[in-house]
């Protein structure tokens, strides 16, 4: 289900075909978004704009009369400066100038068809969010605009300065970059203020002061993006609080922050940037003219004002890179204090029900799902190494498992593509079978090279795809990879004892499998009539709580873990693939 933020959303289905347009919506309202409407043609919906403006639109590129095209080239002209409005192109045409021809009219994203449920609502949910930020970036820069307009009117009597300070303020926006933003308000301050050195700082997830931009840098000795000195940070803390501060410059500090001692700093000017939420950091201002405190004292109210656009400007950044610190965070403790545990699903002959490999997965001691876990770590940068360290252990504990079992090790793309690292940690499994899964959740950009990477560990070395028929990739995963196995999503083995489409499904995967040479694996087998369905239609292997559930390798060794493992199994004897 969406956020309560985007369920709210309004959400423009455009296609001429009616069948395209029912099964968007069922699409879609499954996924939680209740306030869908559907137009048959280019000209309904431009007409349905004018009215009233969706947060989203689904657009047919292919439509007799005013086409997907025209629609985009209508909506520029016709919306002019409104705020961001997302166009997802939906069509058949696989194209290369099909996809260029969207896009150049104004088209945000491009999915093809038939349509995948779990694509066509991430992109969806991906689109509004950004359209949330753009519309409140709009209503922030609206009501910046609306403070700056009373500041204007307060300063009409005042002296250039002001009238300069006013003007200034109109003119900064948020840039690319928190750096970038940081940046232009150091050179305006600088240049209004008359200052020696403005530096803006920002507190990162662990509270350190990182330097974001200055202006002055000949005078000053630190560097952007990297962290000025704890014990400087700790001397200042104790005397600044979330007010603005002003006070005689520290000798002490010359050492630390100055490198050219031309002129003298006399006094130093302290900006909390601040929100409900925390600390964002700080605007610093350092003068060099004599009597600097008083002369400080006297600009106060310009570096408050420029320190409070300056909070309002870059909380956006700042806040997602705490965000993203904290998170990166955890995941380095997590690896340092290695808080997980492999456990392993066995995966048995459905016939015969003899356990013939085990899945290794992962557990992670605060509960945290290992999904979320994995996504967040790929997020900050440090996927690979949470991987590596996951299947390390995986493949220390399954020293103990039956010789005769294959291993199943879930690995991403990128893992395979680590230069070195899965030869060497791979080589540790001693004569085991090892099987890769790949999820078709996640992406392929080079097939070719995911290949050679595979062939490059050997022998005793497969690929199953996993996920079949519910990932991103559809079946391109398996017509690309070529895997020696294939997992049936749980989607498809869900209630297949009674459902005769997944049953025709399932059964021409199993062609499919028989003509290509790879072995089917259906996942989530829960119920006896499930399994027996499974057979019966020709697939080979299982696995799920039926068959027996994750366990510790503790477990697995002990033999009444044994009986529970196998229980609903007809054999308990272990048996090679």
């Amino acid at each position: 289900m969406p956020g309560n933020e985007l369920a709210d959303s309004r959400i423009y289905v455009v296609d001429d075909v009616e069948a395209n347009r029912t099964l968007l919506g069922t699409i879609l309202r499954r996924g939680g978004f209740e306030h869908v409407d559907s137009f048959g043609s280019g000209l309904d919906v431009l007409k349905a704009v004018a009215r009233s403006e969706p947060d989203i639109i689904l657009l047919d590129l292919r439509m007799p009369g005013i086409d997907g095209l025209e629609v985009l080239r209508r909506l520029q002209t016709q919306r002019g400066d409104a705020p961001f409005l997302p166009v997802v192109v939906l069509t058949a045409d696989e194209s290369t100038q099909s996809r260029r021809e969207a896009l150049a009219s104004g088209a945000n994203d491009y999915i093809t068809k038939p349509f995948d449920a779990t694509e066509v609502l991430l992109r969806v949910r991906n689109l509004l969010q950004t359209r949330a930020l753009h519309l409140r970036l709009h209503d922030r820069n609206a009501d910046l605009s609306e403070q700056v307009d009373v500041a204007r009117e307060d300063l009409a009597g005042r002296e250039r300065e002001w009238a300069d300070v006013a003007r200034a303020l109109a003119d900064l926006e948020a840039r690319e970059s928190p750096e970038e933003t940081a940046k232009q308000i150091c050179v305006e301050v600088k240049r209004i203020s008359e200052m020696a050195s403005v530096m803006i700082i920002a507190v990162d997830a662990g509270g350190r002061a990182i330097p974001l931009a200055m202006d002055g840098g000949y005078d000053i000795g630190v560097t952007v993006n990297r962290p000025i000195p704890a014990e400087l940070v700790d001397r200042w803390r104790g005397r600044v609080g979330r007010d603005p501060w002003v006070g005689p410059w520290q000798p002490e500090l010359g050492a630390s922050l100055q490198r050219v001692p031309s002129d003298p700093t006399t006094a130093v000017a302290v900006i909390p940037l601040t929100v409900t939420r925390g600390d964002l950091g700080a605007l610093i201002a350092m003068t060099s003219v004599p009597h600097g405190v008083d002369y400080l004292q006297a600009r106060l109210p310009v570096l408050t004002s420029f320190g409070a656009l300056a909070g309002a400007l870059l909380a956006p950044g700042i806040l997602e890179r705490q965000r993203r610190g904290a998170i990166r965070g955890e995941i380095e403790d997590l690896l340092a204090d290695a808080s997980f545990r492999p456990v392993f699903q066995p995966i048995t002959e459905l016939r015969t029900g003899r356990v013939i490999g085990f899945e290794a997965l992962t557990r992670f001691a605060d509960g945290t799902r290992p999904d979320r876990r994995f996504a967040d770590a790929a997020a900050v940068g440090l996927g690979t190494e949470l991987e590596a360290a996951t299947i390390n252990s995986a493949l220390q504990a399954s020293a103990l498992l039956p010789d005769d079992a294959w291993l199943s090790l879930n690995v991403s793309p990128d893992f395979l593509l680590d230069d070195g690292r899965p030869a060497t940690l791979l080589s540790r499994r001693g004569r085991r079978a090892l099987v890769l899964e790949i999820t078709e959740h996640v992406a392929i950009d080079d097939y070719e090279r995911v290949r050679g990477a595979v062939a490059a560990l050997g022998k005793g070395v497969g690929v199953s795809v996993d996920d079949a028929g519910a990932g991103y990739a559809s079946f391109r995963h398996i017509l690309e990879l070529r895997p020696g196995f294939v997992k049936l999503d749980l989607g498809l083995v869900r209630g297949i004892d009674s459902d005769e489409v997944r049953q025709a499904l399932v059964a021409g995967i199993v062609y499919f499998a028989e003509r290509t040479g790879c072995r089917l694996i259906a996942e989530g087998v829960e119920t006896e009539t499930e399994r027996a369905r499974l057979q019966k239609l020709g697939v080979e292997f299982g696995q799920g709580y039926l068959l027996g559930r994750p366990l510790p390798i503790e477990a697995i060794m002990d033999r009444s873990a044994g009986d529970h493992l196998t229980q609903g199994a007809r054999s308990s004897r272990w048996g090679r693939p």
